[in-house]
């Protein structure tokens, strides 16, 4: 079934709110309007005649959910509230969900960072700035490398789909040519076995009308021969051999 307008317009607008919810660079003040707005569509998405299937509108609604889920637990005091909060998040589980997982990865590795901030803030000197700041980038460089290398087996997942569906295209393509040549096959049988049992019949029944016409023959000539043998009986009765 192809998408709506409605449909269309709703995942603008969810990767729009995706987008902006992964920049932790910078804050939008509008991203819990979107939020708000993605709410009101996926209702109304719902109750539309030509709606998703219901997979298609659960997914959705997790993804909302999620969206909604971080931006109340960004609203907690503190980070250990924020990084619970983030952890009873549920996380849509299908293969195109991929930066639902990255936003809840993402934010799950913020609060903890924020945690271990918060413990080891008091006392701190310009050098162990320093020494957290370079860690702070290593710490980055590796999520990087997880959210990565995370993308990419997605990636050979869904090619390695996609080969089996092309795998099981072709044998069903074969199967059916094969199964249309049988039947070619059985066609052409039958119309041979039709054409042979007409000829047949055909010549059946002109060996039965000439087997009729044979016999009335016989008949005709078994008359000749006995009406001969009568004649000869005769002829002989009335001139018999002298002595």
């Amino acid at each position: 079934m192809a998408a709506t307008r409605l449909e269309i317009n709703f995942n603008r607008l969810l990767n729009r709110c995706e987008s902006v919810a992964s920049d932790k660079s910078q804050k939008d003040w509008r991203l819990e309007k979107y939020i708000g707005a993605l709410q009101n569509q996926l209702s109304e998405l719902k109750k539309a005649q030509s709606k998703p299937c219901d997979e298609i509108l659960g997914g959705y609604t997790k993804k909302v959910e999620l969206l909604k889920g971080l931006i109340e637990a960004e609203k907690m005091p503190t980070a250990s509230e924020k990084a619970h909060a983030t952890d009873l998040l549920s996380v849509p589980r299908t293969t195109s969900s991929v930066s639902g997982k990255q936003l809840h990865m993402q934010a799950k590795v913020m609060y903890q960072q924020e945690m271990r901030d918060e413990l080891l803030g008091s006392g701190r000197t310009d050098d162990d700035e320093l020494g957290l700041r370079q860690r702070q980038k290593t710490k980055d460089k590796d999520i990087d490398t997880v959210l990565q290398h995370h993308h990419q087996m997605q990636e050979k997942l869904a090619e390695e789909m996609l080969v089996i569906a092309q795998g099981l295209k072709h044998n069903v393509t074969v199967s059916s040519k094969i199964v249309q040549d049988d039947i070619k096959k059985v066609t052409d049988s039958t119309r041979l076995a039709d054409t042979n049992l007409s000829k047949l019949k055909t010549e059946s029944e002109r060996l039965q009308a000439h087997t009729k016409t044979c016999s009335w023959w016989i008949w005709v000539m078994l008359v000749v021969v006995i009406i001969t043998f009568c004649w000869m009986v005769l002829l002989m009765r009335l001139f018999p051999k002298k002595s």
